[in-house]
């Protein structure tokens, strides 16, 4: 099966509000530099895309390094610089004495941008829990790649295991206080290029048309 014209459409309008989103949130930083190596190395992925999908509050953007050499560059950069970096003073309802938001997988800026920095994108992409979470966006290119299996997860709002992670129960209970159903799929271990969840078409969804849409 193929999109739908209404499917298509959705698709581009998604790609169109990811886009606008981001560049409102990075105008906030006024980093020209740190908006220049965002642009030429990193992808956005992860929950930020089905938000906006369904015209939700965004937590945070998710930005991943398309290169180890990317990744070490911008990362240096931020936390060298210090400049953006967010301060929380609180964790969950207890005050706490005001800390940076900097760990060992990654960063959160002051416009809740995240610059993850686990690896390049190529290996993160192949350890997300949920389906509806691999879709990403190139900055770079401005393309937007999404299957039609997680165009559909997303849509309705199913949670399909990858099978390529354990779930944590705390990050399952957020999906569904949000009206996120768990399909009764039983999880099964499947590389990028090879989705063997029943009902997955196996396709590498960045060399197809028009499941990826430009």
């Amino acid at each position: 099966m193929a999109f739908s014209e209404s499917d298509k459409t959705t698709i581009l309008r998604l790609k169109s509000a990811i886009a606008s989103y981001y560049n409102l949130s990075m105008k906030k930083l006024g980093d020209r530099q740190l908006e220049a190596l965002f642009y030429e190395n990193c992808v956005i992925s992860g929950g930020c895309i089905s938000s906006l999908f369904h015209a939700e509050a965004v937590a945070d953007v998710d930005l991943y390094p398309t290169s180890v050499k990317a990744l070490k560059t911008i990362r240096d950069y931020i936390v060298d610089s210090g400049k953006n970096i967010k301060t929380v003073d609180s964790y969950g309802d207890q005050p706490v004495e005001p800390f940076k938001l900097v760990t060992q997988n990654a960063v959160t800026l002051t416009n809740d941008v995240q610059f993850i920095y686990i690896d390049a994108w190529a290996e993160c992409k192949k350890k997300f829990d949920f389906l509806h979470c691999q879709p990403h966006y190139d900055l770079a290119t401005q393309k937007l790649y999404i299957s039609e299996a997680q165009f559909n997860a997303i849509k309705n709002k199913q949670l399909i295991p990858t099978g390529l992670t354990e779930i944590k129960e705390k990050r399952l209970e957020k999906y569904q206080k949000r009206g996120w159903v768990m399909e009764k799929i039983k999880p099964q271990v499947f590389s990028w290029s090879e989705l063997n969840v029943p009902g997955i078409v196996a396709q590498e969804i960045s060399q197809i048309f028009p499941n990826v849409i430009k």
